[in-house]
């Protein structure tokens, strides 16, 4: 990446050099460089990347289009519900143990198509999956989550825990 970019930017160079060294072998200087300029700016065009980053546009949009096709790179839009002042909740489900790998996907795909469920992450640990829940508010989101949960008998059990806040998730206002 160009000086410019280095000096111009938000990024500090700290928080660079930590993405260049976990991607090491990975994603190239340009690579980072198009994901922290859309992550500014989801909008931002391949010219005006191209112009920051100081090569050009076509290289820009054949790296960001291998970055897609890779399924490195999404570009969407997001509601920020702490914005939108939602109720949202993690619930950290434990499944029974003689639970059959058939119950389980049964329940993972049935929290993919829940659009009530934003997050769907896998653990090892204590807890086998955390799903994120939103609502209108609490009394909605509660109910939503126990019904939801009462319709799989893999589920052994599970903790609610309401999120009063997000400090970093989005929190940084995105153009």
């Amino acid at each position: 990446m160009t000086a410019e970019f280095k000096h111009n930017h938000d990024m500090d160079i700290e928080e660079l050099n930590f993405w260049k060294s976990i991607f090491r072998g990975i994603l190239s200087d340009i690579d980072i460089g198009i994901y922290f300029l859309l992550r500014e700016n989801g909008r931002m065009t391949d010219t005006e990347i191209a112009k920051r980053l100081g090569v050009s546009a076509t290289t820009i949009r054949r790296r960001r289009l291998a970055l897609q096709e890779k399924g490195y790179l999404q570009i969407l839009g997001i509601l920020i519900l702490q914005e939108l002042h939602m109720a949202y909740m993690d619930v950290l489900v434990k499944f029974n143990r003689n639970a059959s790998g058939d119950e389980i996907e049964r329940f993972i795909n049935d929290a993919k198509g829940n659009y009530r469920i934003f997050e769907i992450a896998e653990y090892a640990g204590k807890y086998d999956v955390l799903l994120r829940f939103f609502e209108r508010d609490m009394h909605f989101l509660t109910r939503s989550i126990h019904e939801f949960m009462s319709k799989h008998s893999c589920v052994a059990d599970y903790e609610l825990l309401p999120v009063t806040r997000s400090p970093k998730a989005f929190a940084k206002k995105l153009k």
